[in-house]
């Protein structure tokens, strides 16, 4: 995660955190075969404009603004990855449990 440089970035560093926990969290579930809440990976388009709104005043924002782009594309390449995964993915224990039950209760 990319340092703060100014005060001024410290809002758009508190979403990036909060958007990297997000989509790590999903991916550890994914890892560790549990299910994966897909509402929850989407790109964040509203943080990618406000980084690039964001208006810099001094060569050490102008360097942080950068890498914080750089890093959520980064999280990005992350969610389109694991959202391809999971449609490759067979179906989870719990949702073949699921189907189970529903058939031996139709009978």
């Amino acid at each position: 995660m990319p340092a703060i440089a100014s005060d001024r970035l410290v809002d758009l560093h508190n979403d990036l955190t909060h958007y990297d926990t997000t989509i790590a969290h999903e991916l550890r579930e994914f890892l560790r075969g549990n299910p994966v809440n897909r509402s929850r990976l989407k790109i964040d388009t509203e943080l990618e404009e406000m980084l690039r709104a964001f208006k810099a005043e001094t060569p050490a924002e102008v360097e942080c603004r950068r890498d914080m782009l750089r890093y959520k594309r980064r999280i990005d390449d992350v969610v389109y990855e694991l959202l391809r995964m999971l449609d490759e993915r067979p179906p989870t224990r719990r949702k073949v449990n699921e189907e189970k039950g529903k058939k031996r209760a139709s009978t």
